[in-house]
């Protein structure tokens, strides 16, 4: 399947309907920061002593944290479908009013089981309606076929939440304690993203041959036309689906377990957070940079790029004893990393972009949220299991080598 011909980005539209679309990128993109931020990066913060753990442990809430992922992966072929149906101004809307509701529950819960129900029901949700994944639907319906400039733009403002949201969550943990502290991330949450989907966000209007669908927009006929989306899958979907459920997983694994890994060989603390740090900056360019060369090359291309520079990055560092090749490692991952998300979306719109984008690339992140979820436990167990890292960092080389052939069979049979 490919993309048809037509786009909304064609020459045709005047100054005004041009410069629209690009703040509508810039307000999609502080939407996402700010939803990763309030809802995810918070966490690491609350997960500290002092915070949320001191109160319940860190098994809960990691848990916890989890389900909520795979629940935003179950909800991501509604909203998918929702978002192509009728936009995705109101599916921002319900997240902010979810996430809002969420975080203020959670910052009152005091058993276990309710900050596992709370994840589950509304802050699970809320990740799907507030993520990436309707801001990548939101690009595609306003953007048409050349799309890459805009993903780069949307990834590197949304690549700096980690940067804002944890010393802000830090501070505001500090002032407020752990339970104000959630409390005014979910104000924030609600004021940023409530505000700039109702002020900002327009639903593009559809073609004729799409008012139908949308004069039948009840319960029934979303969950007939998400359903009926499994039917326009084909060997390319399965084809990027399988890459990039390995990528994830090894991406995930490595990106949460890096710190204790760089710990368990004997590295300090505090050098550690360093290179750390210099692996987030050095991810900024490649957000902007191959996404943008995705319009002019061969996306898979890239990816099988990126791939194996995770690879690299992995072998690298690999029982390593010398700070060179900590370094070496912040610079390979983190010029790899943070372009693995936006190259899926790059890769899908070039072959699946249209009336049935979002729904596709909700039932495929509904399969690759468990690879988020489950890379990092799969790590953490084997870790557990053996005492040392080497198995879960040599399986996350081999993982990025295996999503090599499915994509290079992408760009030979599909490009």
């Amino acid at each position: 399947m490919t993309r048809p011909a037509t786009g909304p980005s064609d020459g045709t539209e005047d100054a005004d309907a041009t410069a629209y679309r690009w703040l509508l990128v810039v307000a999609l993109a502080v939407m996402v920061n700010v939803g990763y931020g309030t809802i995810f990066y918070s966490f690491s913060v609350l997960l500290s002593e002092g915070a949320a753990a001191s109160e319940f442990s860190r098994a809960i809430l990691s848990a916890s944290l989890g389900l909520g992922v795979v629940v935003s992966g179950a909800v991501a072929p509604l909203v998918g479908t929702i978002c192509d149906l009728r936009g995705p101004r109101w599916v921002f809307l319900a997240g902010a009013v979810l996430g809002c509701l969420g975080l203020a529950a959670f910052s009152r819960t005091t058993e276990g089981w309710q900050v596992v129900v709370v994840w589950t029901l509304l802050l699970g949700p809320a990740m799907a309606c507030t993520f990436y994944e309707p801001a990548y639907v939101a690009i595609d319906q306003w953007f048409g076929e050349r799309q890459g400039k805009p993903l780069g733009l949307l990834t590197v403002v949304a690549g700096l939440s980690v940067t804002v949201f944890v010393p802000l969550s830090q501070w505001l943990l500090g002032l407020l304690g752990w339970r104000g502290a959630t409390l005014a991330l979910s104000l924030i949450l609600l004021a940023a993203v409530g505000s700039l989907s109702l002020l900002v966000v327009r639903d593009r209007p559809q073609p004729p041959r799409e008012e139908s669908s949308a004069q039948r927009f009840n319960l029934k006929s979303i969950y007939a036309e998400m359903l009926g989306s499994f039917h326009h899958t084909d060997r390319t979907f399965w084809l990027v689906t399988a890459a990039f459920f390995l990528g994830l997983s090894a991406t995930f694994a490595m990106l949460f377990h890096q710190v204790a890994y760089l710990q368990d060989l004997g590295f300090s603390p505090a050098g550690v957070a360093t290179a750390v740090g210099l692996a987030g900056l050095a991810s900024l360019p490649a957000r902007f940079v191959l996404p943008a060369l995705g319009d002019r090359t061969s996306p898979a291309l890239l990816v099988t790029v990126v791939f194996a520079t995770l690879a690299a990055s992995a072998l690298v560092i690999f029982e390593a004893s010398e700070w060179w090749r900590v370094y070496l490692y912040a610079a390979l991952f983190g010029a790899a990393f943070g372009s693995v998300l936006p190259m899926r979306a790059v890769v899908m719109s070039r072959h699946f972009g249209g009336a049935l984008y979002g729904r596709l690339m909700g039932v495929q992140y509904a399969m690759l949220a468990v690879a988020i979820a489950g890379g990092p436990a799969l790590a953490g167990l084997l870790r557990d299991l053996t005492g040392t890292y080497a198995a879960p960092w040599l399986g996350a080389a081999a993982a990025f080598v295996l999503a090599m052939p499915p994509i290079l069979a992408l760009k030979q049979g599909a490009e």
